[in-house]
């Protein structure tokens, strides 16, 4: 679940009540710690009760950027601006700075976390969009694992595992319907024996029930995993 921050807690509750009706259950939980340089997650109470009591359920909670915003010109290699600029604009948070402001933005992230008795051992950089140099950073600031959208990297151990994906990114009209074209390769993965395949929603708009569809389809055969059971096992 993307985009966890205080304005899209409604959205939250109500994507939560689905995947506890198909038994979705440990989620991960990718939680943004002060979306737009406004919302501070702590203020939330509401909220970091809510993620705390699916810590202790077994769910994940993985850092999200931290303001999940873009703040600058985008800068590294020519691809991943193009997919910056054409898919997430105003969400490629970690192109748009560099190393040293990247770094204290991780920091900071951690440090919302923690004042809300949260934990972090893996990051999602915003629109899955990071610069070359970002893994590395991650793995000097102890996470230990990255997920990118097609990928999920182990920081420690230095393999990668495949995760054919399928999923809502909430924003509606032709991006929306790009993702579930996109999808359609990991929901066909969703029903056959492939090892891994990944689910993935956003609150911010309800836009979720053809993936929450093809989610039922998929558990099946399948049970949900947290990232670092999927590394643990």
């Amino acid at each position: 679940m993307h985009d966890v921050a205080p304005p899209y807690l409604p959205g939250l509750r109500a994507l939560l009540s689905e995947l506890d009706r198909l038994q979705a259950f440990p989620r991960v939980l990718k939680v943004v710690p002060n979306l737009d340089g406004r919302f501070p997650l702590h203020r939330s109470a509401e909220l970091v009760d809510l993620l705390r009591a699916e810590g202790a359920a077994g769910s994940e909670v993985v850092l999200h950027g931290y303001t999940h915003r873009t703040s600058g010109p985008l800068a590294d290699g020519w691809t991943v601006r193009l997919r910056a600029a054409a898919f997430a604009p105003h969400d490629a948070e970690f192109v748009s700075v560099g190393p040293a402001e990247a770094l204290r933005r991780l920091q900071a992230g951690l440090e919302e976390l923690n004042r809300c008795g949260l934990r972090a051992y893996g990051f999602c950089a915003p629109g899955w969009l990071g610069a070359r140099w970002l893994p590395e950073l991650l793995r000097a600031s102890g996470f230990r694992y990255h997920v990118t959208m097609g990928w999920l990297h182990d920081l420690v151990g230095s393999r990668r595992v495949w995760t054919p994906w399928f999923g809502s990114v909430g924003t509606g009209g032709v991006h929306e319907l790009l993702v579930h074209v996109g999808g359609a390769a990991g929901a066909w993965a969703g029903r056959t024996r492939w090892g891994v395949v990944k689910a993935f929603f956003h609150p911010q708009r309800p836009t979720w029930a053809p993936q929450l569809e093809r989610l039922r389809r998929a558990l099946r055969r399948r049970r949900p995993v947290t990232y670092a059971a999927l590394l643990d096992g």
